[in-house]
């Protein structure tokens, strides 16, 4: 989006270079990385990152309401509730679609939001392999708000973690193993300390 980043990127990209951080990838963790990485990153400007998150925080002003929770409430069928589920989700992933305005201008709209911490690990790998293999300015980062792959991390493992210890927490899902994003869960063990479990694997005794 940004076009003298997107021109000096086009003319230094070549397809060894992709190739070598196609394998990088996939060397990590053989047989795992079942959907197509994109050769390129986005040069999104200034401008419209704020726009982005502007409306993010919007959206967030809304559901942190107490009215929007008394709303919601209704949404959830009484067989669905979980007990001792928080206020509010831990993470919240928004996706946006990008489209023209009337003035003909790119502005994000909103695709959908997502409860919970989607390929949060494997965003974080990735992007270090882009910085390692192509030429990506020095002034852009894929972190928001300062942060850095060391404290964005280190973050992501004191809200899945809290006060216990990572042996005492899964990543529970159905089939993790299975699942296209898969690479995620082998990368958020690794990142975080935890193992994925599927829900099929569970064994209950009593009320544990």
């Amino acid at each position: 989006m940004v076009k003298s980043f997107r021109e000096q990127y086009n003319r230094e990209f070549t397809d060894a270079k992709y190739r070598a951080f196609l394998e990088e990838l996939e060397g990590l963790y053989p047989g795992q990385l079942d959907f197509r990485i994109a050769e390129t990153p986005v040069f999104v400007p200034e401008e419209f990152k704020d726009q982005m998150l502007s409306a993010c925080e919007s959206i967030i002003d809304s559901i942190v309401q107490p009215r929007y929770k008394e709303q919601s409430e209704h949404a959830i069928p009484e067989t669905l509730r979980v007990p001792n589920e928080n206020s509010f989700p831990h993470f919240i992933a928004f996706d946006f679609g990008v489209c023209k305005n009337d003035k003909g201008e790119l502005e994000p709209q909103l695709i959908e939001m997502q409860g919970f911490p989607s390929l949060f690990a494997y965003e974080a790998l990735q992007s270090e392999k882009v910085q390692k293999h192509f030429a990506v300015p020095a002034n852009f980062s894929s972190y928001l708000g300062g942060f850095t792959k060391e404290t964005y991390l280190q973050l992501l493992k004191e809200i899945i973690l809290g006060n216990e210890k990572p042996e005492h927490v899964i990543l529970l899902e159905i089939f993790p193993r299975k699942q296209k994003t898969r690479i995620d869960f082998f990368e958020t063990e690794d990142a975080v300390g935890i193992k994925m479990v599927c829900l099929t694997e569970l064994t209950r005794k009593g009320n544990k």
